[in-house]
C-alpha cells in the first residue's frame, strides 16, 4: 500500500488558498465533486475578500446588460461549504513567508479601528488576481493617488479615475455611470489602454451608454499603438468594429485627469467618466511580502507556478510573474496555467514530481464588441460574426456554471 508521505517528508497538515481565482476554483470544483485522497488529513482554507468572485471574461457582456450580475458571478461562499473547505471572508494586507502568516484586515470598513488577524499555512497558493496599473496618472505631476477611487462610487466621476480592478469595485462605479448618464443629454466616457480589455470595456460602453442616449459617446485612448501583441489581421478587424460603432480612437498616451479633463501628450479631452485599462501590477498587498518579486511587484515564480523565494508557495494568474520566460497576464494563462498550479499543489503534498506549464503556441482569443458580434483569434487565423459571440457566450458559461 503507498503511504499517503514520503518517509522523509513531514506530512502537510494546512493548505491555504489565498484568493478565489481560475485556479482555486478549479480545486475547489474538484474537491466538490470528490474528496482527494491527498488532502484526506490536510485543513484547507480559502481567503477572499469577497464570497463571490465576477467572471472578468463576462464583464464587458454585464456592461452591456447582455447579463445579470449573478450569471456572471462564481458563489465562492457555497462552493467551499460544498467542499468541505473554511472559508476566511478577510482582505489579504501582507505575506510573511519566513513565518509562513498571511496577514489579514478584521474589520475593513472601519480601517481606524481594525485590528490584523493573522492566519498560518504550512503550503500556500496565491490566486489573488493584481491591480490596474495607474502608474500613468503621476506623469509630469498632473495628478496623485487621490484621483485614484478604489472605495465604491459616491464622488465626483469628472475628477476620478475608475480602474477596472479590482473588479468589485468596479461594477459598484459602471452602476453610477449608467445613472449619471440617464440625467444628462451628452455624456463622456473616456476608456484607457491598448489591450484586448481596454478595446472590449470601451465597445461594451458604447453600446450601453446608446442605448440611454445616442448623444452619448465612449472614446478609447490607447497611446501610439493598439493591439500590439496581436496579428495584423486580427487588429484590423477591431478597429473596423470601433469604427463602425463610432467610437473615437485617439493615438495619444493619457497622462492625467483634472477638472473632468482628460489630459493627452498633445491635448486635453472632456471626460465625465474616465475608465483605466492600463495592464496590471501587483496587488497592493504584494508590497508587504518577503517573497521575492520582479516587475511591478509580481510573485516571482518558475516553470512550475513555485515561487523561486519560497518552495512552498505557488502562485498563479496575474499575482505572478515567471522569471523562464517573458509571459502577458492573460486570462488564457490563468486558466491553463491554473491547471498545472492546482495539479502540483496536490503533488507538493505527497513529494511527487511537479509539472511545468507550457503554454501553447496558439491559443483562441475572442473579443466581444459590445453588442452580440464578436472576434476570434487562433494564431494567425481570424473570423468575426453574431456565431463567435455566442461561442463566446457557451465558453464563458461553461466555465461560471460548472460543478
Amino acid at each position: 500500500m503507498k503511504k499517503l508521505f514520503p518517509k522523509k517528508q513531514r506530512p502537510i497538515k494546512k493548505l491555504l488558498l489565498a484568493g478565489a481565482g481560475h485556479a482555486h476554483i478549479g480545486l475547489l470544483r474538484r474537491l466538490a465533486r470528490k474528496r482527494l485522497d491527498t488532502l484526506q488529513e490536510v485543513e484547507v482554507s480559502v481567503i477572499t475578500e469577497h464570497p463571490q468572485t465576477i467572471y472578468s471574461g463576462m464583464l464587458p457582456g454585464w456592461m452591456a446588460s447582455h447579463y445579470k450580475r449573478s450569471e456572471i458571478s462564481i458563489d465562492i461562499a457555497a462552493l467551499c461549504r460544498r467542499a468541505g473547505v473554511m472559508l476566511i471572508q478577510r482582505p489579504i494586507i501582507a505575506v510573511d513567508a519566513d513565518t509562513q502568516t498571511v496577514i489579514t484586515v478584521k474589520n475593513a470598513k472601519d480601517a481606524k479601528n481594525a485590528k490584523d488577524e493573522r492566519f498560518d499555512y504550512e503550503l500556500l497558493s496565491l490566486n489573488t488576481g493584481a491591480d490596474t496599473d495607474m502608474t500613468w496618472l503621476n506623469t509630469d505631476g498632473l495628478v496623485n493617488e487621490d484621483l485614484i477611487d478604489k472605495d465604491l462610487a459616491d464622488k465626483n466621476l469628472k475628477n476620478t479615475v475608475i480602474p477596472v480592478r479590482p473588479i468589485f469595485n468596479f461594477v459598484e462605479q459602471w452602476q453610477q455611470i449608467l445613472k449619471q448618464a440617464e440625467q444628462v443629454s451628452d455624456y463622456k466616457v473616456a476608456v484607457v489602454g491598448a489591450g484586448a480589455a481596454a478595446t472590449e470595456l470601451v465597445m461594451a460602453a458604447q453600446f450601453a451608454l446608446q442605448q440611454i442616449n445616442p448623444s452619448h459617446q465612449a472614446y478609447l485612448v490607447c497611446g501610439e499603438q493598439l493591439l500590439s501583441g496581436f496579428d495584423a489581421g486580427f487588429r484590423s478587424r477591431v478597429i473596423k468594429q470601433l469604427q463602425r460603432r463610432n467610437i473615437e480612437i485617439i493615438y495619444e498616451r493619457a497622462k492625467g485627469l483634472a477638472g473632468g479633463k482628460l489630459a493627452t501628450s498633445k491635448q486635453t479631452l472632456a471626460a465625465d467618466a474616465t475608465i483605466a485599462a492600463t495592464g496590471v501590477m501587483g496587488s497592493a498587498w504584494a508590497a508587504q511580502t518577503n517573497l521575492e518579486t520582479v516587475d511591478k511587484g509580481f510573485i516571482a515564480v518558475n516553470d512550475k507556478q513555485q515561487s523561486t523565494s519560497h518552495d512552498n508557495v505557488f502562485a498563479v494568474g496575474d499575482v505572478a510573474s515567471r522569471v523562464d520566460r517573458e509571459m502577458a497576464h492573460s486570462g488564457v494563462h490563468a486558466v491553463f496555467g491554473g491547471k498545472v498550479e492546482a495539479d502540483n499543489l496536490l503533488a507538493y503534498l505527497v513529494g511527487d514530481k511537479l509539472k511545468s506549464y507550457r503554454p501553447k503556441n496558439r491559443t483562441l482569443y475572442l473579443l466581444a464588441c459590445g453588442d452580440k458580434y464578436a472576434i476570434g483569434s487562433w494564431g494567425n487565423f481570424s473570423a468575426q460574426g453574431c456565431w463567435i459571440w455566442y461561442l463566446k457566450r457557451y465558453i464563458d458559461k461553461r466555465f461560471v456554471n460548472a460543478k
